[in-house]
C-alpha cells in the first residue's frame, strides 16, 4: 500500500487485517508502522524522494545510492523489529532466515528498480516482490485451501487490477522514450526576480522547478484511477454511489495534506530565502562538527517528520538545511541527504499524526498514548540505525 499510496493508508488498511488474525490492536498498529517505514521515501509515487530533489537542486542520481543503501538496511532492521513484536523472541529466532530473505529481496529489488528503471514504482515493486516471496517461503497455505471454488482467485485480480493498471502505465509512460517524450511536451516553470533582505541576504534571479504536468506521478496516478474506474464499471464491481464516496473522501484528505504541505512548503522557502538555514548549518556544524553530524542527521530529520507526520514535509523543512551544514562541514552532501529522506522516511510513521490514523481504525480512538511510548521506542532504532550506518560510511569511506 506505501508504494501507491501512503499518508497513512498502509497502516489504516493493514492493522484491521492483523486484528483478524488475533493480533492485539496496539501490537497491530506497532508492526504496520514499523514494518513499512523503510518504503515510504519511495513510496507514494517517490514524492518524497522527488520533493528532496527539487529543493536540493540535485539529480536523482546522485542522491539515490545512498538513500536507496541506508533505507535497504532499515528494511532488515524493521523486519526483526516486526519478527519480535509479532512472537517475542521465539518468534524473531524462528523467522531469522525468512526475514533476512524477505529484506533482501525488498532491499535489492528497490534499489535496482530506483536505479535503473524508475523512481516511482521502487517501493511498489520492492513490495511485490516481497510478497511473492513469503508466498514461496510460506507455501500459501491459505489458497491452496480455498482454491477449489476459484472465487478467492478472482477477488484477488479485481482487489490487484487498479495497482497493475497503474504499475503498466507507470512503466509505459516513464519507459518508452516517444510516448514520454509527447506527454512532457507541456511544461511549466516561472522566473523570479532578485530578492535582498533587509539584513543583506541575496537570492539571484533565476526559474523555478519545471512541472511537466501530463507526465508528472499525479497524473499518471490519475490515469490509472479513471482506467479502473471504467473497468470496476464495466465487471459491476463498483456499489451504487461509491464515486460520490471516493470524492468525498478525495477532498477531505486532500484538505488536510495540502494544507499541511503549503504550510511547510512556504516556511521552507521563506528560511531559504531569507537566510535562515544558512545561519542554522553554521549552528549545526559548530555544535555537532564534522565527526558527529552524520549521527544527527537522520534525528533531526526524523524530529521533522514527527511533528509534520511526513517525509515530504521534512525534506520541504530541513534538506537545505542539512545540505548546507554537510557542505560547510565538509563531508559527503548525497549522504548527508541520504540520511536526511531516510531519517525522515523512519521517523514519520511514529508521528502523533500517523499514529492517530492507526488507532482509529482498530478502535483506539482516544487511547493514543497507550500506542506512541511503545512505537517512540521501537520507532528510534532503526533511525539510530541509519545514523550509525550514516556515520560507518562517512568516516571509513565506503
Amino acid at each position: 500500500r506505501q508504494g501507491m499510496d501512503g499518508f497513512g493508508i498502509p497502516v489504516a488498511v493493514s492493522a484491521p487485517l492483523l486484528i483478524s488474525l488475533g493480533f492485539t490492536p496496539i501490537h497491530a498498529v506497532l508492526i504496520t508502522s514499523i514494518g513499512h517505514s523503510w518504503a515510504v521515501t519511495f513510496g507514494s509515487m517517490a514524492s518524497s524522494f522527488q520533493i528532496l530533489i527539487a529543493v536540493t537542486g540535485l539529480p536523482g542520481e546522485v542522491l539515490a545510492p545512498f538513500s536507496l543503501l541506508l533505507l535497504g538496511v532499515a528494511c532488515y532492521v524493521c523486519g526483526l523489529i516486526v519478527a519480535y513484536l509479532s512472537d517475542g523472541w521465539a518468534g524473531l529466532k524462528r523467522n531469522f532466515s525468512a526475514i533476512l530473505i524477505l529484506a533482501t529481496v525488498m532491499a535489492v529489488a528497490q534499489y535496482v528498480v530506483a536505479t535503473y528503471i524508475v523512481y516511482n514504482l521502487a517501493a511498489t515493486l520492492a513490495g511485490v516482490m516481497g510478497l511473492l516471496t513469503s508466498i514461496a517461503i510460506t507455501g500459501w497455505q491459505s489458497r491452496k485451501n480455498h482454491a477449489a471454488n476459484g472465487h478467492v482467485g478472482k477477488d484477488l485480480v479485481s482487489a490487484f487490477s487498479s495497482y497493475i493498471i497503474l504499475v503498466v502505465m507507470a512503466l509505459i509512460i516513464n519507459l518508452i522514450p516517444p510516448i514520454k517524450t509527447f506527454l512532457s511536451q507541456v511544461h511549466i516553470t516561472l522566473n523570479f526576480p532578485e530578492v535582498q533582505t533587509s539584513l543583506g541576504w541575496l537570492v539571484p534571479a533565476g526559474s523555478g522547478r519545471i512541472l511537466k504536468p501530463f507526465s508528472h506521478p499525479g497524473s499518471i496516478i490519475l490515469y490509472a484511477s479513471v482506467a479502473s474506474y471504467f473497468l470496476f464499471k464495466h465487471f459491476n464491481l463498483l456499489p451504487k454511489g461509491s464515486l460520490k464516496s471516493v470524492f468525498q473522501r478525495l477532498a477531505s484528505a486532500a484538505e488536510k495534506s495540502s494544507a499541511g504541505i503549503i504550510t511547510m512548503v512556504t516556511l521552507s522557502v521563506v528560511m531559504t530565502d531569507s537566510g535562515m538555514n544558512q545561519l542554522l548549518a553554521v549552528g549545526l556544524s559548530q555544535s555537532f562538527g564534522a565527526f558527529f553530524y552524520p549521527l544527527a542527521a537522520p534525528l533531526i530529520a526524523a524530529l521533522g517528520a514527527f511533528i509534520t507526520g511526513s517525509n515530504s514535509n521534512a525534506n520541504v523543512l530541513f534538506a537545505v538545511l542539512q545540505m548546507n551544514t554537510a557542505q560547510l562541514l565538509n563531508i559527503s552532501v548525497p549522504l548527508i541527504l541520504a540520511a536526511q529522506t531516510a531519517g525522515g522516511a523512519l521517523g514519520s510513521v511514529i508521528s502523533p499524526a500517523k499514529v492517530i490514523v492507526g488507532c482509529s481504525t482498530v478502535g483506539l480512538s482516544g487511547e493514543e498514548g497507550r500506542v506512541m511510548p511503545k512505537i517512540l521506542l521501537y520507532g528510534l532504532i532503526p533511525i539510530m540505525t541509519v545514523g550509525l550506518l550514516a556515520f560507518l560510511l562517512q568516516w571509513l569511506a565506503l
